[in-house]
C-alpha cells in the first residue's frame, strides 16, 4: 500500500493562458505508478483532461480535471489517503 499526499496546485500561474485551478499534485507514488491507475482512482470525481506521471525523478504526478470543482472534490476526499493498494 502506498500513501498519497494531495495538494491543490497554485491558483496563479506564470503563464496567463494556463489554468491551474483544476490541477492536482499527487505525491509519494511508487516508482512504477501508472496513468491508468490514477485515472481509475481520480476519474470517479469527474472527467480528467490529462494525467502526467513523473519518471525521472519518479514519485509524483499531476492530474488536470475538466472542472475545478471536481479537482476540489478529489482533494477533499482523497487527501492523505492511499489510492494504491
Amino acid at each position: 500500500m502506498y500513501f498519497v499526499k494531495l495538494l491543490y496546485t497554485y491558483k496563479m500561474s506564470r503563464y496567463r493562458d494556463e489554468n491551474t485551478e483544476s490541477k492536482v499534485y499527487v505525491g509519494d507514488l511508487p516508482r512504477d505508478a501508472e496513468e491508468r491507475e490514477l485515472e481509475r482512482s481520480f476519474g470517479h470525481y469527474g472527467p480528467l483532461k490529462s494525467v502526467w506521471v513523473a519518471r525521472n525523478p519518479p514519485g509524483f504526478a499531476f492530474l488536470e480535471f475538466e472542472d475545478p470543482r471536481d479537482a476540489e472534490d478529489a482533494v477533499r476526499a482523497l487527501d492523505g489517503t492511499s489510492v494504491y493498494t
